[in-house]
């Protein structure tokens, strides 16, 4: 919220579009005819199935891409082209990085000798070599548009993760694609992409809300005694949500499930806070009542999500565009994307992810101590009853 996170945001997602009103974008849309025109296209597109035989072969052998595609296919099935493919172009990478890097005095890599490659490999070398597209060869300045890949690049998903079975029965809205990023625990100021989902136009911030996976939504519940928390029983299925707020341009649209709730609560909390360092925010409707239709929105700006007493996201509209009819027809809001989760290992074996969080124990030298189960079990049980066992989030929910 202050000023040196609102640069670290912008940082991370460019800066933000003009407001756009969703109903006037579906509704001029419709005044185009912009829907009826997507369904043409794709009428004239499956003709192509009643073309007449001779003709149908005649356009495919123009369109054919078979040459192009049995080489690929060829090399990338031998292990040895396929791995000198890899090797070559990760060397490449790194000369052009090492050569952009004024400051960067690290002894340059030894590239193999071609003598020693196979005649295969060379064959393929002498092939890529002789490709005449100036494109093709990257060049120094290939080296600003470059980084090292990140675990949030990778998606858990093989195919897109469908939240109901509903069908679509107005085909004339917007579809929304939203991301979802969360802090990193090493750096408070800097954010990485969870998981990202494709919203209609007709539903609403909570279809959203209970379609992000969280493992905050995996806490187990608590054990009390006297009043305080004494552990957590992994037996029992995790508590219910106990709210949400959402902002979006200056609104914040709470959970309404009870009186106050998390809007109201934000709400009285900005009303202690300096006048000068207040955010400008009114009370909303409900997630539940509220359709994204009824929204202004900016692509890349980061809207605000707290739920679960602390848990907090950042919302950013990627893309809001027409439903096109190739799009699936039901299961919205669709899950097209998650980041596996970078798991801790376990402090005592350093070989297997931890499943547990110690808290209080003496004996483990740092509190909280994160373990596994066989490492936990091999310490025996502890003779402070203070010592807490918290369960860690299994990555069980919404995935």
């Amino acid at each position: 919220m202050n000023a040196g996170m609102s640069h670290a945001h912008e940082s991370h997602f460019g800066p933000p579009s003009e407001p756009i009103d969703v109903a006037a974008f579906v509704q001029a849309s419709k005044d185009a005819k912009l829907f009826s025109q997507s369904t043409g296209a794709v009428a004239a597109r499956d003709h192509w199935h009643i073309l007449p035989e001779e003709r149908n072969q005649v356009m495919s052998m123009e369109c054919s891409v078979d040459d192009i595609k049995s080489t690929l296919v060829n090399t990338l099935d031998d292990p040895m082209l396929a791995a000198n493919l890899f090797k070559s172009h990760e060397a490449t990478v790194a000369s052009i990085h090492e050569t952009a890097d004024s400051s960067n005095r690290r002894k340059r890599r030894r590239l193999l000798d071609p003598a020693s490659e196979s005649v295969e490999v060379l064959a393929l070398r002498d092939n890529l070599d002789r490709v005449q597209l100036k494109s093709w060869q990257l060049s120094l300045d290939s080296a600003l548009f470059m980084r090292a890949p990140k675990n949030s690049d990778q998606n858990t998903l093989h195919q897109m993760k469908k939240t109901s079975s509903e069908a679509v029965n107005d085909t004339e809205q917007a579809i929304i694609t939203i991301t979802v990023h969360n802090r990193v625990p090493w750096g408070p100021g800097y954010l990485t992409r969870s998981s990202q989902h494709a919203v209609l136009s007709s539903q609403t911030l909570s279809d959203l809300f209970e379609a992000i996976p969280c493992t905050s939504n995996e806490i187990p519940p608590e054990t009390l005694r006297d009043g305080e928390v004494i552990g957590y029983d992994d037996k029992l299925p995790p508590a219910p949500s106990s709210g949400c707020v959402i902002c979006v341009e200056g609104v914040a649209y709470g959970d309404g499930q009870e009186e106050p709730d998390y809007a109201d609560k934000l709400l009285q909390l900005l009303e202690k806070s300096p006048e000068t360092r207040r955010p400008s925010l009114k009370k909303g409707s409900s997630i539940y009542d509220t359709q994204f239709s009824t929204l202004t929105l900016r692509l890349n700006e980061p809207y605000w999500l707290l739920h679960q007493g602390n848990c907090e996201h950042f919302l950013v509209v990627d893309q809001i565009r027409l439903l096109h009819p190739d799009d699936p027809t039901s299961g919205y809001p669709l899950t097209v994307q998650i980041t596996p989760p970078l798991l801790d290992l376990c402090r005592a074996c350093g070989k297997v992810p931890a499943v547990f969080s110690i808290v209080g124990d003496v004996r483990l030298g740092e509190s909280p101590c994160v373990l596994c189960a066989p490492c936990w079990r091999n310490m025996g049980d502890p003779q402070d009853e203070s010592v807490m066992i918290v369960p860690l989030p299994k990555h069980e929910m919404g995935w």
